[in-house]
């Protein structure tokens, strides 16, 4: 349970993080005017606009999932840093383009069924102390 913990926890840190960046590059000077704003009157132009920004926050997460793959590793007990596993931070960097909120939700249910089973363990205990 831990493990996952930490690895949920990560991935929410990841999500956020490509979310701010994403925000940022297509707040640019130069990219604002198509990625910012609504095409609504070109469905195709507003379909490659939406995949476009898909894109790069999938780009932007993969390249924190490489950036990070030190915890990364660590927490998922992947034993040696495996560098060139260029799969495993794409998966990581979609996974992280997704947005923070499905992580977070994620995170709490884990730390809700921890919790319960850290109370049934002690009801347990207390149980046989007393029988």
């Amino acid at each position: 349970m831990d493990t996952l913990s930490s690895f949920l926890a990560l991935m929410v840190t990841l999500s956020m993080a490509t979310e701010r960046v994403t925000e940022v590059v297509k707040g640019l000077p130069l990219l604002s005017s198509f990625l910012a704003e609504d095409h609504k009157g070109k469905p195709w132009i507003e379909e490659f606009r939406k995949a476009m920004i898909h894109i790069i926050a999938i780009a932007v997460g993969t390249g924190f999932a490489y950036a990070a793959q030190g915890p990364i590793v660590s927490a998922l007990k992947l034993g040696p840093q495996p560098h060139d596993a260029w799969g495993l931070w794409l998966l990581l960097g979609g996974l992280a383009s997704g947005g923070s909120a499905i992580w977070n939700s994620t995170l709490d249910v884990v730390r809700t069924v921890k919790q319960q089973k850290d109370n049934v363990l002690r009801q347990a205990e207390k149980a046989a102390g007393n029988g």
